[in-house]
């Protein structure tokens, strides 16, 4: 059985939440970006996942698997995303 690692990002005001969630996957796979085999667009609707949060709900919590990762994002207390990464490998 695999180890569970944690990996906590927080993205900036400009990036895309999905861009935010492959970066954070990568970040704790210890993997560059663009060296990722796992593609976001064929699991999630990167469309949707961008449009989350928006309005800034302190109440919004969205959780999914990807890339052998639990992927959780939940608000902070500004309503702003933090995504947290529970790598199975």
């Amino acid at each position: 059985m695999a180890n569970t690692a944690e990996f906590y990002y927080e993205p900036d005001d400009s990036e895309a939440l999905s861009t935010a969630v492959v970066t954070a996957i990568a970040r704790a796979h210890d993997e560059d970006v663009l060296d990722q085999k796992w593609v976001i667009s064929e699991d999630i609707n990167t469309d949707a996942l961008d449009m989350l949060f928006q309005e800034h709900n302190l109440r919004m919590s969205l959780q999914f698997e990807a890339d052998t990762t639990t992927a959780t994002i939940t608000a902070d207390r500004n309503g702003d995303p933090i995504i947290k990464i529970e790598s199975h490998r």
